[in-house]
């Protein structure tokens, strides 16, 4: 059943608790799961993860808080009996970094946490461990493997597959945190070279200290022109996937157009996948996509401007939304299973084929969420919380739940 077909069945007003308790406050008696940052009022995460925790009847509700900065009020909330885990949005993705056990390697790649998670420590400590990660990025590669899975349906593609080398390269439209998060996705996935396609060399560079394995094996590179396009591309792998990350506002000054003018001249490069790409049906590896897949990072419009172009030129168009759906499925996974890795939060098992659907319908069926009422930042008058230097029993490691 999905949701609409629930609510011809079940009326709003008979769904009670069910649906009202999306965006309400929780019970005093429910796990905590919250939205750290600001603005965070307009974000169709509490109705998403809320649905989800409502089928699973296991007691947990999800709520924001809205704070520019880690304060103590967060902290307590952090190590609390009570807390589950939570989400973490701009501006504090990086800054929450030095307050947590340990991160993972997403995140120490990107510089950005946007999960946490509570984790077992060891045994013999009998307590847990705050773990930071970045789901951003199997937002990203998971929604491009969903809609490979879509074209290769009677394959079995695992989120452990990669393409050998030669196989193809990418793109990534930007420069900020989502094309950091879009990068090591697809660096991932076996693609090479990533080209970045930005009117900012600056930012660039910035892109580029951040992944300096990759800069070394020539595995990033600056694309600002149809002619460097020529120049870099051509000869090289072709491209099967790109990422844009970049707002979808109409292009002002001419460094924006010309980054419109290198999309579509990389839209409409031809493309003849071989028919005999892995003839000895060698395992583990990724097939190439029937038709080249673009995903638009933006959701703000659903059909945005460079996404019509791509579609225009014969590319597979997938929405941010997914994106964003693909994230949220991963941090349910990590939440459920007290486990902060990647394999885990691309594990369809953990949270079953019908609570995602129901997940999925829900979010593809709302419109943006209208805020009522003046956001308030907890943290305007606030300085951040010191850091702790020394783990301890009180603030560091939690006893774990009876």
């Amino acid at each position: 059943m999905n949701l609409t077909a629930l609510l011809n069945f079940y009326p709003l007003e008979a769904l009670g608790s069910f649906w009202s308790d999306f965006m309400s406050t929780s019970s005093g008696s429910d796990t905590l799961f919250r939205l750290y940052g600001f603005p965070v009022l307009h974000s169709a995460s509490p109705p998403f993860h809320n649905l989800i925790f409502d089928l699973q009847g296991q007691g947990r509700h999800y709520s924001t808080f809205s704070t520019s900065k880690i304060i103590p009020d967060m902290l307590k909330e952090l190590h609390s009996d009570v807390f589950g885990g939570c989400s973490v949005t701009m501006p504090i993705k990086g800054a929450i970094i030095p307050y947590l056990d340990d991160i993972e390697p997403e995140s120490k790649a990107t510089g950005a946490v946007n999960t946490i998670v509570k984790v077992p420590a060891q045994p013999e400590s009998g307590g847990i461990k705050l773990i930071g990660t970045n789901t951003d990025i199997l937002g990203v590669k998971n929604a491009l493997l969903r809609s490979l899975r879509l074209q290769h349906s009677g394959e079995n593609i695992s989120s452990q597959d990669r393409y050998p080398p030669g196989a193809g390269s990418a793109v990534v439209y930007g420069g900020g945190a989502t094309s950091r998060s879009a990068i090591y996705a697809l660096s991932s996935m076996g693609l090479h070279p990533i080209y970045v396609v930005n009117r900012d060399a600056d930012e660039v560079k910035q892109v580029q200290n951040i992944f300096p394995e990759l800069v070394s094996r020539g595995s990033l590179i600056h694309l600002r022109t149809p002619q460097e396009v020529e120049e870099h591309v051509v000869q090289s792998n072709p491209i099967l996937m790109v990422v844009g990350a970049i707002p979808a506002v109409k292009p002002v000054t001419m460094e924006e157009r010309m980054v419109y003018t290198v999309a579509s001249h990389i839209f409409n490069m031809p493309y003849d996948p071989p028919s005999s790409y892995n003839p000895s049906g060698v395992t583990g590896l990724l097939p190439l996509p029937s038709k080249r897949l673009f995903l638009e990072m933006a959701y703000k419009p659903r059909i945005t401007p460079m996404l019509k172009v791509a579609a225009a030129h014969g590319w597979e168009p997938i929405e941010g939304i997914e994106a964003m759906i693909e994230q949220g499925y991963a941090q349910q996974r990590m939440w459920a299973a007290g486990n902060a890795s990647a394999t885990i939060g691309s594990d369809p098992s953990i949270l079953g084929t019908f609570i995602e659907r129901m997940a999925r319908d829900l979010v593809l069926s709302m419109e943006d969420v209208i805020v009522k009422e003046v956001e308030v930042d907890l943290a305007a008058e606030m300085q951040a919380a010191p850091l702790v230097e020394t783990p301890s029993p009180t603030f560091r490691i939690l006893p774990t739940r009876k």
